[in-house]
């Protein structure tokens, strides 16, 4: 995986759980969960036009089913991120996406951290895993080796429009690319920087998707940096979000930041802070 950039694995949990998992995930896409904290939005398009291309996405589904955190997925995605990034690597996030039947449109090439502030540097992985068999015709993922080494290439908003959530990237060869099909509840990893993207759904069915990201806390970045294509950017979802965060949602982030949290990381903080009251008042 360092030289690539990602990693495919055939099979990471049960038909059971991926049955399981799906039905979780229809559910929520269903009752449009997350949608008035902006956490379910069309990552392809502008949400105020009807003919602009759509991808349902929902951040943070852990959020709206927390037993997703109890998965043989999670717990395998958690072992071998601590194996790969090391043992101070923590979950990050969780996303799922519908791909929509028959016109789905392409998940637009990009590398995750274009998307992150660039003030700090980041050390993160993505387990991608789909609730059916994927392959070309339905959007299997698809890389191009080693561009997690390239550094951050330059993105852009799809049709320079600021109303879409997505980043395109152009600075590849289309022979430079690897599709990945998988069987369902197989399994790609790739790191932030690893260019990546996914075609259109062309099959009969939707396409769904379940991720999870595990990272080393972010640090201040070493060299100063800008991503350009990042500024300007307003949303739907922004929009909503913000309302959602001025309407009471701050304390409901803090619980759950609170909730969520590792007991690793309690027993941390007790440490340090014990530590600290030690050195102020001694023994």
């Amino acid at each position: 995986m360092k030289n690539l950039g990602y990693l495919v694995i055939d099979e990471v949990t049960s038909q059971e759980e991926v049955a399981e998992i799906r039905k979780v995930l229809e559910s929520l896409f269903d009752s449009k969960a997350g949608y008035k904290e902006g956490a379910l939005f069309n990552f392809a398009g502008a949400e105020d036009d009807p003919n602009a291309p759509n991808i349902p996405q929902i951040v943070g589904v852990h959020n709206f089913a927390g037993n997703l955190r109890k998965t043989e997925f999670y717990k395998m995605a958690s072992a071998m991120a601590r194996q790969i990034l090391g043992p101070e690597a923590r979950f990050h996030i969780d996303h799922t996406l519908c791909k929509p039947p028959v016109d789905g449109p392409a998940t637009p090439w990009h590398q995750d951290e274009a998307f992150k502030d660039p003030k700090f540097d980041y050390s993160e992985i993505s387990f991608w895993m789909p609730l059916q068999p994927v392959n070309e015709v339905n959007g299997c993922m698809q890389f191009v080796p080693g561009s997690h080494q390239k550094g951050i290439l330059k993105h852009r908003t799809p049709n320079d429009d600021p109303r879409i959530h997505a980043l395109e990237c152009s600075e590849f060869k289309q022979d430079e690319v690897v599709p990945c099909p998988l069987p369902a509840g197989g399994c790609t990893l790739h790191y932030e920087r690893t260019l990546h993207g996914a075609g259109p759904n062309r099959s009969q069915a939707p396409r769904y998707a379940y991720v999870l990201i595990f990272q080393i806390p972010p640090e201040p970045a070493k060299a100063g940096r800008s991503f350009p294509w990042r500024e300007g950017k307003h949303t739907a979802r922004m929009e909503r979000a913000n309302r959602w965060m001025e309407s009471g949602g701050t304390y409901v982030k803090l619980w759950r930041a609170l909730k969520n949290k590792e007991l690793r990381d309690y027993k941390r903080t007790f440490g340090k802070v014990k530590k600290k009251l030690l050195g102020l008042f001694g023994r």
